[in-house]
């Protein structure tokens, strides 16, 4: 049963995605529904009743909201604040950049913030299985172009057009997160990509530690079109940082952590160190924002335990003589 909190704010995404896309027919395409549909009847309050429960999971999980999962409210970290001013950054300036680091530390929550508060910014989330023709469809896709009957080459001018025509107006940004797990000529995707958008539109590729590597590797090895991948990037990755102290009470509190104990003990479970960050030595956590989230959850649940415990529950024969029996003082 889809609640009405949750109709609301897929209403408001929608609302977002046709700001972000420039139009509700780019939005119908990139879903893959009605125009009317999600125009009217999934926007208008008093028409939702027209659209049934299997449309609007349909419709939440093309837009990435996630019915089923426990609401968990991320707040401004360390790691967003610095996805944010490289992502500002890449939009503002048209630059190509990769953002490649260890796996949990906030690349993909910064991404999806940044994506949500700005306009004209497109993002991807890549998939291991996708080949490289299933990646273009999917960049088409995100931009609100239909893809049916058209090859790469015809979908590659398309994606350019799209993007040509958005930055006459706005500073469009295309950020491919997870771009670890593309195939090499996906990769290869973005040098003409760069050579027909540079100093029109940012496009950044997010990634876990081995993007970098593979990038590198394709350079050493002298593979097709590696070289001019990372000469477009500058060759150049930016880094993110580790957890801080003030990042760990933030997220506790913004999630019903707020007992201090406890946060000492979510801090402490993450094994900080003291590291030198320019200049100054911190304490700071390596162990990523996953680890971080079940912490808070056990400690939640101890919480919960230790509120609600209640006196063991009395024998048989206790409950056949009217409850638990009470020894008696002298």
């Amino acid at each position: 049963m889809i609640t009405d909190l949750q109709k609301s704010e897929i209403g408001r995404l929608l609302e977002i995605e046709s700001g972000r896309l420039g139009g509700w027919r780019q939005v119908a395409n990139k879903l893959g529904v009605n125009q009317v549909t999600i125009r009217y009847n999934m926007v208008e309050r008093e028409k939702w009743h027209l659209v049934s429960d299997q449309m609007w999971a349909r419709v939440a999980h093309k837009l990435g909201y996630k019915l089923n999962e426990e609401r968990w409210n991320w707040v401004s970290t360390t790691n967003t604040n610095v996805m944010f001013e490289l992502l500002e950054r890449a939009q503002f300036e048209s630059l190509f950049t990769c953002i490649s680091h260890d796996a949990g530390h906030g690349k993909t929550t910064g991404a999806l913030m940044y994506t949500l508060q700005k306009e004209a910014v497109f993002y991807l989330e890549c998939e291991e299985s996708w080949s490289h023709k299933r990646f273009v469809q999917k960049i088409a896709e995100t931009l609100g172009v239909r893809t049916e009957r058209y090859n790469v080459s015809d979908l590659t001018d398309l994606i350019v057009s799209v993007l040509k025509q958005r930055a006459a107006t706005a500073r469009p940004l295309l950020i491919i997160d997870e771009a670890n797990k593309l195939k090499p000529s996906s990769l290869r995707l973005f040098i003409p990509l760069y050579n027909k958008l540079h100093d029109e539109v940012g496009m950044v590729l997010i990634g876990a530690h081995d993007l970098k590597r593979h990038i590198q590797a394709g350079v050493r090895r002298d593979a097709r079109g590696f070289d001019e991948l990372e000469s477009r990037l500058g060759r150049a990755y930016m880094p993110l940082v580790g957890i801080f102290r003030q990042d760990v009470v933030a997220i506790c509190n913004a999630n019903g952590l707020k007992n201090p104990d406890a946060q000492e003990r979510v801090w402490l479970h993450l094994n900080p160190r003291k590291e030198s960050i320019r200049g100054k030595y911190v304490w700071v956590a390596d162990r990523d924002y996953r680890v971080l989230q079940q912490a808070i959850k056990h400690e939640r649940v101890r919480a919960q335990e230790k509120a609600t415990k209640k006196e063991l529950a009395p024998t048989e024969m206790e409950a056949d003589m009217g409850g638990r029996v009470v020894a008696l003082s002298a």
